[in-house]
């Protein structure tokens, strides 16, 4: 839908917990804009796809102050959520508000697992099949990947309680890995920019490190 430039209010930030995807409920840093009906949308402008409504904190009656929680966790003498914290991009604040507004206790001794990155191994059976499935995550909200293993992957699309799932899409793909070397690299990047094309996400390939050949074996 074509919007005039004068009806929006074009590349805006927020990183101060103001925003959140309307959907999901979460809450949202980065690029936004703003339509003339009071409405707010990811991305700089409207081009910048994908625009995911957002919507203010104040209007789905959210009301805590995110430091009190922090600092009970600071003083605590017992595991907490955080001792599970080691994924890259993270920070404590960022759990903190997620938590809270998903009504996750932070204090309470049985964990919520959060994922972290997996590193697979090709079997000696998928060698022979000539491809083997990787499983991935992206944060909601960012283009921040994960590689998972099967297990992992199905307590997340399972939505299992025990895991920190809702912050994740999660996909899977056919990795190639045996057959002549030029048509593997192919294959494996188009099946990366066919994922990115499907989820409306960029990233991928790099966070891949645009490694097409990676677990290749040649066949002799």
């Amino acid at each position: 839908m074509y919007i005039p430039k004068n009806r929006i209010l074009t590349n805006q930030y927020t990183s101060d917990n103001k925003l959140m995807v309307k959907e999901t409920q979460e809450f949202y840093r980065g690029y936004y804009y703003k339509t003339f009906e009071g409405k707010y949308f990811t991305g700089k402008t409207p081009n910048e796809l994908p625009n995911v409504e957002l919507v203010e904190v104040e209007d789905v009656g959210v009301t805590y102050k995110p430091e009190q929680i922090q600092n009970e966790i600071a003083f605590g003498d017992f595991p907490t959520i955080f001792d599970e914290i080691d994924t890259p991009g993270y920070d404590e604040g960022m759990v903190v508000d997620y938590a809270r507004l998903q009504g996750i206790n932070l204090l309470q001794s049985t964990r919520t697992i959060i994922p972290t990155q997996a590193y697979p191994t090709p079997s000696i059976d998928d060698y022979e099949l000539g491809q083997f499935t990787r499983y991935f995550a992206i944060k909601i909200n960012q283009d921040t990947y994960l590689e998972l293993n099967n297990e992992v992957y199905g307590k997340l699309k399972k939505q299992d309680a025990g895991y920190l799932w809702q912050p994740y899409q999660c996909f899977k793909i056919q990795w190639t890995i045996t057959g002549i070397e030029e048509e593997v690299r192919n294959t494996n990047n188009n099946i990366v920019l066919i994922q990115e094309r499907k989820m409306k996400r960029q990233g991928f390939g790099r966070f891949l490190k645009f490694n097409f050949t990676k677990f290749y074996l040649p066949t002799e």
